[in-house]
């Protein structure tokens, strides 16, 4: 298949899969794939439901509906990206945007080319020193950093060995999602509040996407621009 036939057969798969599951889908997906890895937006995620919940300020109940509802998609969702549409999964995030009630799951492939070959941009040196010093103030200094565009919208970066001991014993003592929710309420307020795009940038972001794999010490950092506004530096 071509990257646009699995795009668009990922994308009627991720529909339907609501669907039949819950009974209601998101107003929109997209899906962008490329030799790296797989990215699904779903946009309005649940709007009746998740707008209830935010109205009634059950932050709680919000993110257990959402955690149960896409973990139960995604083991489904990964067999079929890796038996029908033949892209081999290695690992997978996804994180929840609460402005636009929309949710991106991040599908890293296995041997991806982003971690083998670096593709420069303009700007990259400076967004990933920017990166290195926000990370480093709540933690540690990154031990590696990726970075690539895609589709002139979303910028993705990687960060490996950002863990401190205190962290890593936290996940030997199962306290993974403990640690998720606290580390995805800290970092990914830093990362809104101060983007590495000062000066190199002429458009807004739209929003902000945060997950961990832990096993690996590895976590997946999303940028979605706005494509109405004018385009990127890189352009």
């Amino acid at each position: 298949m071509s990257n646009y036939t699995v795009s668009d057969a990922i994308r009627y798969k991720t529909l339907a899969l609501f669907a039949e599951h819950f009974g209601i889908s998101p107003a929109r997906v997209s899906v962008m794939a490329n030799d790296s890895c797989v990215i699904i937006c779903a946009e309005r995620f649940l709007q009746p439901i998740v707008e209830s919940m935010i109205h009634e300020a059950s932050q709680g109940a919000l993110q257990s509906t959402r955690e149960l509802m896409v973990g139960y998609l995604i083991p489904e969702l990964c067999r079929y990206i890796h038996n029908d549409c033949g892209l081999p999964l290695d690992m997978h995030g996804y994180d929840w945007n609460d402005d636009d009630l929309s949710c991106l799951i991040f599908m890293l492939l296995r041997e991806p080319v982003c971690l083998r070959e670096n593709e420069p941009y303009e700007g990259q040196n400076k967004i990933h020193r920017h990166i290195a010093t926000l990370t480093y103030d709540l933690q540690r200094f990154p031990e590696k950093i990726y970075s690539f565009w895609m589709e002139r919208r979303l910028l993705i970066i990687i960060r490996d060995g950002t863990l401190t001991e205190v962290e890593k014993a936290l996940i030997e003592d199962e306290h993974c999602e403990v640690l998720r929710v606290s580390k995805r309420r800290v970092e990914k307020k830093k990362f809104c509040d101060d983007p590495p795009f000062g000066g190199i940038a002429n458009r807004s972001v739209k929003g902000v996407y945060i997950d961990w794999i832990f096993p690996h010490d590895r976590s997946v950092l999303v940028y979605v621009f706005d494509k109405t506004q004018p385009k990127l530096f890189y352009d």
